[in-house]
């Protein structure tokens, strides 16, 4: 594997670590200040939100002030945010930090994902973002876990740890000056790839959706189950140890057969999981064997489709459309949080599993009447 790619990675899992804190720590705190639901969700949103108004402006950027500069810069961003996250009670400074969280975390995340694809071959494309995509959630397991350590009086400290943890992402690639510089397309047209390839933007959007959702607000319905704090937290890490493993037995398999085809046994596969949650979250194994297939459902729409993604576009058109990927990813975060906690807030608990499941069956029917990706094999 190329040693770039592995550095790639390491950074990857460390980020995976700080984003596994703060993702269920910000709802958890929220929860504590006796805020809803929705505005739990409304706030789970903020990093999505900040993600589409930020990727548009992004080829600009890099193409002014090279990707290195503006990697490095986020990397200042996410952790101060962070910090500053410690300090605050006030409800609109925090939503500005989540946003700017968000924003710092959007760049890192495109800039690596477009290395990754960029040095990747087209026969070993599926393995090679299957690993992409477990070490991130190896990570994100490692920080959920760390964080059902803190007590609940002691959640500053956890945001101090993630900021750290986050700084010391950056210290495997910021020494290293001759990576790939690509001219971008400074004007994307985010439309004109949604209608190239609309499964696979879709593909993206709803596991934004589905990944949002159920980060942020799993830790919420857990606590209807009579779990405390911890123990509702670490639900998240079931979840995410679907999402390090089955992927790269999606992504071995995708080397191997219709990508079609197995994109939709895995939607079909989280629609069920969804469906079956609130009937089964009582019990603490079946509890945790469905976390771990739904997690691994989910990490595997996006990894697929990352990697069809990868042999529809090349060159200059792939990084285009790696950036439309991800924004349409955020365009789920955007709607998944306040769309599910709003549910919960009107229709109970129950409609968590539900609702998701209504849009990953929507997605399924879309995918299916689409002959977009018949070409991809």
């Amino acid at each position: 594997m190329n040693k770039k790619i592995i550095l790639i990675l390491l950074t990857e899992a460390i980020a995976g670590i700080s984003f596994g804190i703060s993702m269920p720590l910000g709802a958890l705190t929220l929860e504590t200040w006796g805020q809803s639901s929705t505005i739990i969700g409304l706030s789970s949103a903020m990093p999505g939100l900040a993600a589409v108004i930020v990727t548009p402006f992004l080829p600009r950027l890099i193409n002014h002030y090279d990707q290195i500069s503006i990697l490095k810069f986020s990397f200042i961003v996410v952790p101060l945010s962070l910090i500053l996250l410690s300090f605050t009670n006030d409800l609109f400074v925090w939503f500005f930090l989540r946003f700017t969280l968000g924003a710092g975390a959007t760049v890192i995340w495109v800039i690596t994902e477009i290395w990754i694809n960029s040095y990747a071959k087209d026969e070993n494309r599926g393995i090679i973002i299957a690993i992409y995509t477990s070490v991130l959630s190896f990570g994100f397991i490692s920080g959920v876990l760390l964080l059902s350590v803190f007590q609940v009086e002691n959640y500053n400290t956890a945001f101090y740890a993630a900021a750290t943890i986050a700084t010391l992402a950056a210290i495997p690639i910021w020494p290293i000056k001759d990576w790939p510089v690509y001219d971008v397309v400074e004007d994307i047209s985010f439309m004109k790839y949604l209608r190239k390839a609309p499964s696979l933007m879709g593909s993206s959007w709803v596991m934004g959706f589905l990944y949002a959702a159920t980060a942020s607000l799993l830790p919420i319905f857990a606590l209807q189950y009579e779990l405390n704090y911890a123990e509702s937290s670490r639900t998240v890490a079931w979840l995410g140890s679907g999402e390090l493993f089955l992927p790269i037995l999606v992504g071995f398999i995708a080397d191997r057969m219709s990508k079609r085809k197995l994109m939709i046994a895995i939607s079909i596969i989280a629609t069920l999981a969804l469906i079956l949650m609130p009937y089964v979250f009582s019990y603490n194994v079946p509890r945790v064997l469905l976390l771990f297939i739904l997690g691994g459902a989910i990490m595997s729409l996006y990894s697929l489709g990352l990697t069809m993604l990868g042999h529809q576009f090349k060159g200059q058109a792939l990084t285009s459309a790696n950036a439309s990927f991800i924004f349409f990813l955020c365009l789920g975060e955007i709607f998944g949080p306040p769309i599910i906690g709003t549910s919960m807030d009107i229709f109970g608990i129950y409609s968590f599993g539900w609702v998701s499941a209504g849009v990953c069956f929507t997605y399924l029917l879309i995918f299916i009447s689409s002959g977009s990706m018949k070409a991809v094999r």
